[in-house]
């Protein structure tokens, strides 16, 4: 059985390695993106089980990202300290979490969220 996998679209490298490191601690395999354009070339290849998500990354607001999580049926949370008011609909499928947070706090919730491996 293989390890589900998450994905975090993040910009901010400090971050990325703390929930990287609490992810790979929970049994995940973990893929990060610093971009929307790296995060559109990971949905190329791979179907993440679960996925957090920032509102804004240097490149672009995070919308259309979240509006594909919704179309492929991939549970993600949106880890940020952005106001989702006047933002995509495709946010609200997500479940918030207001930046900062303890990572062990994100990793208990990703757990419950992601979809059993293998289902797709």
């Amino acid at each position: 059985m293989r390890k589900p996998l998450a994905l975090i679209v993040e910009d901010e490298a400090m971050i990325v390695i703390d929930l990287e490191a609490s992810l790979k601690r929970a049994g995940f395999t973990v893929v990060a993106a610093p971009t929307c354009i790296r995060t559109q070339q990971i949905l190329a290849l791979v179907d993440p089980d679960i996925a957090i998500l920032d509102v804004l990354l240097h490149d672009c607001e995070t919308g259309e990202v979240a509006e594909e999580f919704v179309a492929r049926q991939i549970p993600f949370l949106i880890y940020s300290g952005t106001d989702l008011e006047g933002r995509s609909d495709a946010f609200k499928c997500g479940t918030f979490v207001a930046k900062p947070t303890d990572a062990s706090e994100l990793v208990k919730l990703m757990l419950s969220m992601a979809r059993p491996s293998g289902l797709r």
